[in-house]
């Protein structure tokens, strides 16, 4: 999840940073804006993974040690954050929908992003959950606070004991990730599949008839990435998913520094329309307590500071954050920043420099 109070109550300025005009004083207004309660948007519950996806710089770029999150550690943590109240949200809602934000809420990825993602606390990083083997109580003790939860896996790692004992404990939505409608596509992508993409299917609708017959309230969420502007294959996907009981929608390409094919369309998402809020709208936290800015952050490079050693609030008003903050808002980047390469994002001074 994230601070949907700070994204409403500082629309105006980001329509002012969009349209290329530094509204004055900007980092002290959002300052003034951003809640002093840290919001988390993921914690990273393993970085353990048997997919070799071409985009995900984890298949040849991360060298972080391959661990879980501790019970104890993601209990401390989620104790620490607060769902968001009904009236917050009712007024986000709102806002949404009136305002239709920067982009249109008509793009099923916006809407996934807003009504999903903003509500949810995301228990993917850089690794397959389902490794995770005390994922079923983390996302109990989530339930237990009150806090929606969300993440994505690669239906290849299916077992349905595991997707059982997740839904009882209370996973909101789950998505699978299914990037082509072949088997040789999906395995150009993922590295892995079933012995046959068939097997593939069959895992998912196990799943769905799975939750139909427990009546499990788990809602799944079918998802395929865009890697060219004339892949037929996204209507065919589409139109393949729309009938069946799930949440579906064809998504943008992250991490195009690192991996981009010709002919790659543009990437129209919201998010690419204007500049990152993450240092003032939440954070992520890795594995072993690492909390950084940024869910796209595989290595940690951004740290600012450590759960096992401070409070969420400690580190989310300390000093490294607000230098952060700071980077974002001046340019004054260090030679060869995380933000500034290894990430597709806008970043705020590049609206008005």
């Amino acid at each position: 999840m994230f601070d949907i109070n700070f994204v409403r109550r500082s629309s105006e300025l980001r329509q002012a940073v969009v349209n290329q005009r530094k509204p004055p004083n900007i980092g002290e207004e959002f300052e003034k804006l951003r809640d002093i309660s840290p919001h988390v948007y993921q914690i990273e519950t393993t970085n353990v993974c048997n997919m070799k996806c071409v985009m995900c710089p984890r298949t040849t770029l991360m060298t972080r040690r391959l661990g879980h999150m501790p019970l104890d550690l993601f209990s401390r943590i989620t104790s620490q954050i607060a769902p968001h109240d009904g009236e917050s949200w009712n007024d986000w809602s709102q806002h949404v929908h009136r305002d239709r934000m920067p982009g249109s809420v008509a793009i099923a990825e916006d809407r996934f992003y807003y009504e999903i993602c903003a509500r949810s606390l995301t228990l993917h990083g850089f690794g397959e959950p389902v490794f995770d083997p005390k994922l079923h109580e983390k996302v109990a003790f989530a339930a237990a606070c009150e806090l929606p939860t969300y993440f994505s896996m690669n239906p290849t790692n299916i077992r349905l004991e595991v997707i059982d004992a997740l839904a009882d404990a209370g996973l909101t939505y789950l998505k699978f990730s299914l990037d082509g409608m072949d088997q040789e596509t999906q395995k150009k992508y993922r590295g892995r599949i079933d012995k046959t993409y068939d097997e593939t299917l069959g895992k998912i609708f196990d799943v769905l008839n799975l939750l139909e017959q427990k009546n499990r309230k788990t809602r799944i969420v079918m998802t395929k990435l865009r890697f060219r502007a004339d892949d037929p294959a996204c209507d065919e996907f589409l139109n393949f998913w729309e009938k069946h009981n799930v949440l579906v929608y064809v998504k943008n390409q992250h991490n195009r520094w690192l991996y981009e094919e010709e002919g790659a369309p543009s990437n129209e998402s919201e998010y690419m329309l204007r500049y990152c809020e993450f240092p003032w709208s939440s954070m992520t936290i890795l594995y072993d307590g690492t909390v950084v800015a940024c869910p796209l952050d595989y290595e940690g490079h951004i740290n600012l500071g450590n759960a096992n050693e401070q409070s969420l609030s400690e580190i989310w008003n300390g000093k490294a954050y607000q230098q952060l903050r700071a980077m974002h808002t001046d340019g004054g980047f260090p030679e060869g920043h995380f933000c500034k390469t290894q990430c597709d994002i806008p970043v705020l001074h590049e609206f008005y420099e």
